[in-house]
């Protein structure tokens, strides 16, 4: 029996162009998939290193300082062993490698606190006075990482026909029902995703940009009617347009303050009242804000030693900010749903097209299963000898 979705024998004519389309999309998708993986593991990875270096260790209280260290000198240690003695006999490679990452191990306690403060003024400054403040840092950036690869591992499933569905009807169908069958089920799921877009757009723009649910009717002031989903629209792209505004001053300040944490100095202490009222005044906030509201962000020049933490405040907001662009990430939820009802409306076109074949999967094959238990002891013989 043909597997299913196998592309059909001699598939040509009018659906070639969409299959090399659909080919094309599953490559870009898994690039994506792997980059957004790669991405997730390193922020992770940045975040729990810095947690560890950052923390001084006391006996009898957290030895994450201790273990981080511990980890890096081994792997020095290790990798350096091992480029030292790898053109000796194995023997020999494995007793040096294995002696110098236990020295990695125990040489972790000599500098068990040595760069805590450069290490806490960095990971303080990318959590509270940076870029990543405004996704909520580095575990912020990590969870919508997760639902970039759910929605990419859950796009490139549907391309391949691996999602999830049931499809006990198609076993006992007739084969020439399965196709239109088939078609109905694929066209049904794309319409509950695009029913997902237009709930999840909708309680996005009510619970994230306050937009009011409902106004009164403009035939009648004294009932309420459903907010149109225009104007919906039209308030979610000017508080947009204006919290990537925010992201573009945040990233000037970072630019600036980047220098002063690698340098060992304090983010929070090296921008002048003086440098931030200028920085301030080097924007237009006035197309996005009131322009009280900017005004009232100035600070006092004339006190001394006054200092300003270089991180963005959103005017009339009283200075809140951490967390802004969560709610431009969150339509990460109807972006995904729509990539996945154009998958299923293109998977209709190709079975049409005859492109892909449509048949029950070698799994729920009942030859397959009677001969199941025959190939699992053929598999285990191979596995023995």
């Amino acid at each position: 029996m043909q597997a299913d979705d196998q592309a059909a024998p001699g598939a040509t004519g009018w659906g070639e162009p969409f299959l090399r389309f659909d080919a094309a999309w599953q490559r870009l998708e898994a690039r994506v998939c792997t980059g957004v993986l790669v991405a997730e593991i390193a922020c992770l990875t940045l975040w729990v290193f810095l947690r560890g270096f950052a923390t001084s260790f006391v006996p009898g209280q957290s030895a994450a300082g201790l273990l981080c260290r511990s980890m890096v000198s081994t792997a020095v240690f290790g990798a350096a062993a091992h480029l030292a003695s790898r053109r000796r006999t194995p023997t020999v490679h494995r007793i040096v490698v294995t002696a110098s990452m236990l020295v990695g191990v125990i040489s972790g306690a000599f500098w068990v606190n040595v760069g805590v403060t450069w290490s806490s003024n960095l990971l303080n400054w990318l959590q509270n006075a940076s870029v990543l403040m405004l996704i909520g840092g580095l575990r912020g950036l990590a969870t919508r990482l997760t639902f970039w690869v759910a929605f990419l591992g859950a796009s490139m499933a549907s391309s391949s026909g691996k999602h999830i569905h049931v499809d006990v009807l198609l076993r006992y169908i007739p084969s020439k029902l399965r196709l239109p069958t088939a078609i109905l089920g694929w066209l049904g799921a794309a319409v509950v995703c695009g029913v997902a877009v237009c709930g999840f757009v909708d309680y996005i723009a009510i619970a994230a940009y306050q937009v009011n649910a409902n106004q009164p009717c403009p035939t009648d002031s004294t009932k309420e009617c459903d907010t149109p989903v225009g104007e919906k629209l039209a308030v979610v792209g000017k508080e947009t347009a204006a919290d990537f505004f925010v992201l573009g001053r945040q990233a000037s300040l970072d630019l600036r303050t980047l220098p002063h944490v690698i340098a060992g100095t304090p983010y929070d202490k090296w921008m002048t009242a003086a440098d931030w009222n200028s920085w301030l005044d080097g924007a237009d906030w006035g197309s996005h804000y009131d322009k009280s509201a900017v005004d009232a962000q100035h600070v006092d020049a004339s006190v001394p030693d006054a200092t300003h933490i270089p991180a963005v405040e959103v005017p009339g907001s009283g200075g809140e900010s951490r967390g802004l662009l969560v709610r431009e990430l969150d339509f990460i939820f109807p972006f995904g749903f729509a990539i996945i009802a154009l998958k299923f409306l293109l998977r209709i076109v190709l079975l049409i097209s005859g492109s892909i074949g449509h048949n029950m999967s070698s799994e729920l094959d009942e030859e397959a299963l009677v001969h199941a238990k025959e190939r699992d002891e053929e598999a285990a013989k191979g596995l023995a000898t």
